[in-house]
């Protein structure tokens, strides 16, 4: 008996230094931290002018503190509207009156219902608002990520993106692989949408947020970021007429839709783009200044 205990001891012992830097790999990966600037302004908040919602276009697309305005990035990648409209009730307390809320319409927003990563909401979110909520995935996901192998691909992903076969890399074939397979996913995305009837609850969804807006006196606002070339031409006007625009327009808000994705300041530049579909460091900063100005022009600034 004595002996089974120290060889199970001696076991455990292995398998939790195996796992230490296992979990702390993950721990301190990219994704796993992709919530920090939300993270940041809750233990400060502070008044701001503007806030922007959507998926990772939105995350990657707006820069407005070289504008001087105080900007709170609500965007995480792949979120859904419904979690938009929850992060907007849980942090439009501190827009300033007459802020702006920027909604950002991707090819997503319509067919994408499901919150593959609700981790990203753990300590941003409410408790009551998060959907699944288990305590034990909580627990589990704050000090255990390592076990999530969800989150370990996508920590292993990162670090190993720049050894992908060249035909994986963001620019091979200028862009046009990327930008196929992201429009082969957002396909299978949006008929899986049709066929669970989950369209409709998203249209409804984007119409009670803007009046919510509305009711609390935001200024709001849809956008759409700009995309490169090969993006643009998987994603032409006819296949986002079926996938958004016939949507937005049976919906008839009336808010201003600011759409650049075909914006030719941008459309043939690779240089202000990490990929076909979300701008840089330069892309961001010089796209903020547009629908600052924009807005300026529209009386909402």
């Amino acid at each position: 008996m004595g002996r089974l205990f120290i060889k199970l001891s001696i076991i455990i012992t292995v398998v939790l230094l195996l796992f230490m830097p296992v979990n702390s790999f993950v721990k301190h990966s990219h994704d796993y931290n992709i919530n920090h600037a939300i993270l940041a302004f809750k233990k400060h908040p502070h008044p701001v002018d503007i806030i922007n919602l959507g998926a990772s276009h939105s995350m990657y697309g707006y820069n407005f503190k070289p504008t001087g305005l105080s900007h709170l990035d609500l965007a995480l990648p792949a979120q859904t509207i419904q979690y938009d409209f929850k992060l907007l009730r849980e942090y439009g307390k501190y827009l300033k009156p007459d802020g702006v809320v920027i909604i950002s319409i991707s090819q997503i927003t319509f067919a994408n219902s499901r919150a593959n990563y609700v981790g990203n909401y753990y300590n941003v979110l409410d408790r009551k608002e998060i959907e699944p909520f288990r305590l034990i995935d909580y627990y589990s996901y704050l000090y255990l990520p390592g076990l999530n192998s969800g989150r370990f691909n996508s920590a292993l992903s990162g670090k190993l993106k720049n050894f992908k076969w060249n035909a994986h890399q963001p620019w091979a074939n200028n862009g046009k692989n990327y930008s196929e397979r992201k429009y082969e996913h957002v396909e299978a995305q949006y008929n899986e949408a049709v066929e669970n009837n989950s369209i409709e609850q998203n249209v409804k969804q984007l119409r009670e947020m803007v009046d919510y807006c509305s009711e609390k006196g935001y200024r709001v606002i849809l956008t759409m970021e700009p995309v490169q070339q090969s993006y643009q031409e998987y994603f032409n006007e006819e296949v986002m007429n079926r996938l958004v625009f016939q949507y937005l327009k049976a919906l008839e808000l009336d808010v201003p839709f600011l759409n650049y994705m075909s914006d030719q300041r941008f459309l043939d530049n690779k240089d202000y783009f990490i990929d076909p579909d979300h701008l840089n460091k330069e892309g961001r900063k010089k796209f903020s200044w547009i629908v600052y100005k924009d807005l300026k022009k529209l009386g909402y600034l």
